[in-house]
Order: structure tokens, then sequence, then C-alpha cells
């Protein structure tokens, strides 16, 4: 026989409307143990008979914050019933020292602001226990202590918008790789005046991917402008409303410039001609002031965190306060899923992951690392990762482009606020994993073989203008041969000899590089 535990009782008995169940607990008659079972969308958690909590909601509360670790999402959800706030008060009245009771009503007043009717619910000589288990879930190390229920508030967020990530395997392995540090390795092995130049160039190259993402090709202008901000992302300055609007503003055509949060509600789909076909409709407008500046507020706390590690001598003085590519994957995520502006959100969401990195130390100052060009190649992935979270909010959601003034109905400021991140986080680890053992030393060994290329053929021949960086780069693209099609339109004033000749510089200059 089994029966739902956790989370899953909780959802089922107070009918939840939950998007957000990763993981579902049962007690089944016929374990012995605990069995866990990855059915790839989700994991499923068996556990045997003694391990059955109370059939109550504090019993299957602990049982969720023991084993399951938090759901702010379903937590939020469930305690805007109003049910819980009596067996909370009657729970840690009992168990003043239990360090779940203490958790569960940090979490009740911290998710609806309402202040439980306790006075010096815990003795003030308790240890302090850690909201999140850092072994189950990332959690920052810059902690407010809490002094009411003698709790640790390690969340990485802020109430109005707080996305966590929980430590798979896959992330565990990755934080143990450091790619932080094998970036600077990967930096170190190069001459800084290439590295000046290859800079140049991958903030080129970035912006165009970023661009080829959405299917668009931008003007000279605009290329230079999201150009510019790219190299503008390790400044320092803090992010607001203004800068973003100044970042919608630099990304897109000024035909469609907006001065703050889209008073509309937007929707993503296309046009079938007989029909719109909606994928996705994003936050409600009236709900974007409180989303966003959760968002801010997060950026900020992120920026605290960083600024302390800065100040105690980096990574390399201790454990780091916090994971970066977990945090650029909840701001950045997070922002393209509020997707606050009616047109530049995905730009920007690309844009806000490397201030991210940037500003954390994880990508040396003056280098942008190519991960919308590893977007790009992954195309298909990286829908399937926007569409994980997409698909069960449209699910819920009641819209018609048709009758816009009809509000939506179902896509609730809580499903944007807290959202399991991990599959965000996993993929962009998988992307700069990629980025920064592959497509970063490619994209300067490319450079540094089409110096090599340059001067030697200068020393070959006399080049009229501009014909000898084409010839390097055509051949090379070519496996090292000159096709017909272009010695004919660009280089029929060459001899077969000195093709040969030139073909062979080419070849050999790159050949230490691909």
């Amino acid at each position: 026989m089994r029966t739902k535990a956790g989370y899953s009782w909780l959802e089922e008995t107070y009918q939840l409307p939950i998007i957000d169940l990763w993981r579902q607990c049962y007690i089944d008659t016929a374990v012995r143990g605990r069995k866990e079972q990855d059915l790839g969308t989700h994991q499923i958690q068996l556990f045997e008979s003694r391990y059955q909590p109370d059939e109550t909601l504090v019993g299957h509360l602990q049982f969720a914050l023991r084993y399951e670790g938090v759901n702010l999402q379903l937590l939020k959800l469930l305690f805007e019933l109003g049910d819980g706030s009596q067996q909370l008060c009657e729970w840690i009245s009992e168990s003043p020292t239990s360090a779940y009771a203490r958790r569960a009503c940090f979490l009740y007043e911290w998710l609806t602001g309402s202040r439980l009717p306790l006075e010096d619910p815990v003795p003030s000589k308790m240890r302090y226990v850690d909201l999140l288990d850092t072994q189950m879930q990332f959690a920052t190390g810059a902690v407010k202590k809490d002094t009411r229920y003698r709790v640790n508030d390690n969340l990485p967020g802020t109430p109005d918008f707080c996305p966590l990530v929980r430590k798979t395997k896959f992330l565990r392995e990755m934080v143990g790789k450091d790619l932080r540090q094998r970036t600077r390795e990967t930096l170190g092995k190069y001459d800084p005046d290439l590295l000046r130049r290859a800079a140049a160039f991958l903030y080129l190259k970035e912006t165009q991917s970023s661009f080829e993402v959405e299917r668009e090709k931008p003007s000279a202008n605009r290329t230079q402008r999201f150009a510019d901000l790219l190299r503008q992302a390790d400044t320092g300055q803090p992010l607001t409303e203004q800068r973003l609007v100044e970042l919608q503003n630099a990304v897109v055509d000024p035909r469609f410039h907006e001065f703050s949060w889209r008073h509309q509600q937007n929707w993503i789909g296309g046009d079938l001609g007989y029909r719109q076909q909606v994928d996705f409709v994003p936050a409600r407008p009236e709900d974007l002031p409180t989303l966003m500046q959760g968002l801010l507020d997060t950026a900020a706390k992120a920026r605290e965190v960083i600024d302390s590690e800065s100040a105690r001598g980096g990574s390399e003085a201790g454990e780091p306060l916090f994971d970066p590519v977990v945090y650029a994957a909840i701001i950045a995520f997070g922002f393209v899923f509020i997707h606050p502006f009616i047109d530049g959100n995905g730009r920007i969401h690309r844009y806000l992951i490397h201030e991210v990195l940037t500003n954390a130390g994880f990508t040396p100052r003056g280098i942008v690392l190519p991960v919308s060009a590893v977007i790009l190649t992954n195309l298909e992935e990286y829908v399937s990762v926007l569409e994980s979270y997409s698909r069960p909010v449209r699910q819920r959601t009641e819209y018609s482009p048709d009758v816009p003034d009809v509000p939506a109905t179902g896509n609730d400021a809580v499903y944007f606020r807290y959202f399991d991140a991990t599959e965000q986080a996993e993929f962009l680890y998988k992307a700069l994993e990629r980025t920064v053992d592959e497509d970063l030393q490619q994209e300067i060994d490319f450079l540094l073989g089409f110096d090599n290329a340059c001067r030697a053929l200068n020393q070959l021949l006399d080049w009229p203008n501009h014909s000898l960086e084409l010839f390097v780069r055509v051949v090379h693209q070519n496996e090292g041969k000159l096709s017909n099609n272009k010695k004919q339109s660009h280089f029929s004033w060459m001899t077969e000899t000195e093709i040969g000749e030139a073909e062979a510089v080419v070849r050999q200059a790159f050949s230490g590089t691909d």
C-alpha cells in the first residue's frame, strides 16, 4: 500500500494549485528503508512505514522540511489559506526547541508578512539553525540572524522574489570543477595584448549571437550599443528600474522604447492566421512593481555578498559565500519569465548572466564569455529549459489576445516569485563549461593563428588593401584551400604558385591551434 507524504500530502489535502512539486514522497509498506526513483521530469521517493508522519498539517510539514527541503511556492499557497497559524502556534509552544517548528514559524511570517501571536517563542539560549539545509539547496553564506526563532535566514532572495535551486548531483560536480579558476588558467596561457584583441572579438561575437537567438539581424548601431553594454557589465553599477529601462532602450529599435515596466499584458506565441497561438503569458502588469522590486532587491543582496566576499579576500579565503552561477540563473531566468517589457526581454536576460558573473569575479574584467554562442548551438535545449517553466504556468492561465481588455487569470505572482530554478542553473553551468573548456580557447587560438598567418603572408607577398585578412579567413574556413569561386572573384591577381605557397602558410599558422 502506498500513501502520500510531505508536500504531496499537503498539496492534495489542501487542494493547492502548485506547479513546482519536483519530488513526490510516499509511505510504501512494500519498501524497506528509503528508495528513490528518478523519472526525468520529477522524482519519486518511497519510505517504509516507520517514517509515517502524523496525519496533520504539522506532521506532514515537518516531514517535508526534513526530507524535501523548502518549497516556498507551496508554503505560500498553504499559509495563505489561514488554516495553519493556530497549528503552528501550538507546535512551537509544545516544542520550542524543534528546528522544524522554528523554521516553519519563521517561514510563515516571512511569506505572509503576518506575525504569529507568540511572545518569546524560543529560548534565547537556543543554538541558531539554518533555514535552508545547505546539503539539499543552495543558500547564501551571508546570513541574517532572526532572534525571534533563532533561525539563520540564508535564503538567497526576498519575500517578493526568491527562486531556489536544489543541490543535484550534477550541480555538486560542477561546483567542484571550479570553472572560475579554469577560466583564469585558460586566459593565463596567452599574451595580454592578444587577450585585448580577443576581448573585442568576443564582445562582438556575444552580441551577434544574442541577437541571432532572437532570429534578428541588428543594424551596426544596435550591435555596437549592445557590445558597449557588455563592456559596462563589470562597472559595479546597482541594478535599478532606470538602468533596466536604459538597457531596454539600447537593445531595441527606438520606436519600441519603453520608460517603465509595461502596463499591459504581453504574451508569447505565434499568429496562425485564423487564430493566435499563446505559448506563454508572463506576469500580470499589476504584479510587476513588487515582482521586479523583489528581483532588484535579490540582485542587490547578491551584490552585498560579492562585496563581502571581496572584503575577506575572495574565495581563496575559504568557502565562497554564494555560487555566482546559481545567482546568475535565478536573476537572469527570473527576469525573462517575468518579462517586464514588451520587447527586448531576451537580450537583457542574457546580458544579466554576464553582469552577475563579471561582478562576482567569475569572469575576469575586460573579458566576456560567449555564452550566447553556446545557447545558439544548443537552441533546442535552451528552449526546453524555458518551456519547463512556461508550460505548466501556461496550463493554468486563461488569456485571449483577441480580447486584450479581459485580464489574464492563472498567471499568479506566486509562480513567478517562487519557482524551482534547478533546471535553469544546470543549463547555465553546462553552457559555461563548454564556453570555458572549448569556445573560449578556440576563439583565442583562432586569433593567434590569424595573427601568425598575417605576419607570415606579409613577408611572402605585397597584398592589396583588405585582401590579406580575407585570404586568411576564406582559406581557413575552406580547410586550408582557396576555392575556385574566391580565386576568380577576389584573388585572380595571384599566380598558382603564390596561391599554393600562401595556402601552406595559412595551414601552418593554424596547425597548432586547431
